[in-house]
């Protein structure tokens, strides 16, 4: 397994992950214009397996008024269903969590659905623990990610 950061060239396999991840068509042509827009803030990496994107994480990384250090934040975090249990995500986030800490970070956050028992036990074997609540305000009917309907 290769992790690396993404390039403008990723576009396309990125799309065709967040679509995946979302349930919700995103062109190359978003991706590049997102990339472009996030630079500087988010910091995207990928994981291949034998050249196969199958993975991307995001680094959120930026200063703010509540303490000198930057604040941290795994902002994204995906593996293709096939590719999942074996150490894609362990892989990229501990190559996250050196970049913040390189970076001066003094903790790393990570916001996931409460009910995504995978995700959870991933970071809370990677010592993540439960320290608020995340709340959130749509301005619009469009969801970024769809709902299950039950």
């Amino acid at each position: 397994m290769q992790i690396r950061d993404v390039r403008e060239a990723d576009a396309h396999a990125l799309s065709r992950l967040i679509s995946e991840f979302t349930m919700i068509e995103h062109t190359p042509e978003q991706l590049r214009e997102r990339l472009e827009r996030s630079r500087g803030i988010e910091h995207p990496i990928l994981a291949e397996i034998d050249g196969v994107v199958v993975g991307f994480a995001s680094l959120r990384l930026h200063g703010y008024l509540g303490e000198d250090a930057p604040y941290a934040e795994i902002s994204e975090l995906f593996v293709s269903a096939p590719f999942r249990g074996r150490g894609v995500a362990r892989a990229l986030m501990l190559e996250l969590e050196a970049r913040a800490r390189a970076a001066g970070a003094s903790s790393l956050s990570v916001l996931t659905d409460e009910e995504n028992a995978a995700a959870l036990g991933v970071y809370q074997a990677m010592g993540f623990e439960k320290f608020s609540v995340a709340l959130q305000k749509w301005f619009t009917e469009d969801r970024p990610y769809r709902q299950d309907e039950a």
